[in-house]
């Protein structure tokens, strides 16, 4: 049976990488989420893949009300998940004193209650499966602080908490 990996952010960096990496295994599916449709069908050409075993399915993941239509799209493909591997998210440079606030409002909403989100919508399924993995990008910056980073750094430590506590469910 093909495995069936979801990545998100996957239209460019670490999540394009891993597609591609992840297509080395000629019996998986994959599904490329990113917000930039054009950016996630340029990855699936440069995917060594039958066409059919790639889904690019658009989708922000502030969205959080489009979930629940977005994995409807994925299990209608594919009929299952094995592997979520959470990639979205931004950056951020500057100083705490010149930071805007709603910049960590941002980040939080991209870099943490996404993938939270995301997450908590796809483990029912992989507990009815009785199976599947989820994986997460994030960063030395989520276990030590850096200058010019408090945001990035607060949702990078925020996801090491989640995930700690879920791996330890």
């Amino acid at each position: 049976m093909s495995k069936v990996i979801w990545i998100t952010g996957a239209s460019s960096g670490i999540g394009e990488a891993t597609a591609y990496e992840f297509a080395k295994d000629k019996n998986i599916k994959l599904v490329l989420s990113a917000r930039r449709l054009e950016e996630l069908e340029r990855v699936k050409e440069n995917i060594d893949l039958p066409k059919q075993n790639v889904l690019t399915l658009p989708m922000d993941v502030t969205k959080i009300e489009l979930f629940k239509e977005k994995i409807k799209q994925v299990i209608n493909a594919f009929g299952r998940i094995d592997v979520l591997f959470n990639n979205a998210g931004i950056s951020q440079r500057g100083s705490v004193a010149e930071s805007n606030f709603e910049n960590y409002r941002t980040i939080m909403e991209i870099n943490f209650f996404g993938v939270v989100a995301l997450t908590q919508s796809v483990l029912p399924i992989m507990l009815k499966q009785k199976s599947g993995s989820i994986a997460v990008t994030s960063s030395v910056s989520g276990k030590l602080g850096t200058p010019l980073r408090s945001g990035y750094c607060a949702s990078k430590h925020a996801l090491h908490g989640f995930f700690d506590s879920l791996r330890a469910e």
